[in-house]
């Protein structure tokens, strides 16, 4: 079995088991066993539990979002996937620290971050250094509005998500052209 199908099998048994057991009560054996693996492959694929997270959904929004560069599309995608995936959000958010979140979900999104910003810095372009904090600064906005949506318990309103996206999109833009103007 690959690599990329055995991660995927114990993805998908971590879903299921998410679907009816705390995220702090799921232990590598009970996930191992219900794979159908020992845990030996368990640890050559993953470090933990939450690197095991962090693989699932990098390895589900990041397809979602390739290659979109309007910003609120974006955000509804992603509003989409945790819609969809509901119940398994909240069990995760409710077991893990919230700062733990945040610094695993960094990297899925940085990358969301920094399509939007490269796409509006081509009519105001950026120092290197001006971008990277444009990222940083557009992924800090993404991560708190998705945790206070999360912490209100996800709720399923569409329209209300997208006003809020558009409101990030206006700050990232705004942002952008300060640091522009400062150069």
């Amino acid at each position: 079995m690959s690599r990329l199908i055995t991660q995927r099998a114990i993805v998908s048994t971590f879903k299921g088991m998410l679907q009816d057991t705390p995220f702090n009560k799921i232990t590598i054996a009970d996930l191992s066993n219900r794979t159908g693996i020992n845990r030996q492959t368990f640890y050559y694929n993953f470090r933990d539990i939450y690197d095991l997270t962090l693989f699932m959904l990098e390895d589900e929004l990041l397809p979602i979002i390739a290659g979109e560069k309007d910003f609120s599309t974006c955000m509804l995608r992603i509003y989409d996937y945790f819609i969809g995936h509901r119940q398994m959000l909240l069990n995760i958010y409710h077991h893990i620290e919230i700062g733990e979140i945040h610094h695993r979900l960094d990297p899925v999104l940085n990358q969301v971050a920094e399509t939007m910003v490269d796409d509006v810095i081509r009519e105001f372009p950026l120092k290197a250094e001006d971008k990277d904090v444009a990222v940083k600064f557009t992924a800090l906005m993404i991560s708190e509005f998705i945790s206070r949506w999360i912490e209100l318990g996800a709720p399923e309103q569409r329209d209300r998500f997208a006003r809020f996206a558009n409101l990030l999109e206006c700050n990232m833009k705004s942002t952008i052209r300060f640091l522009h103007e400062e150069e």
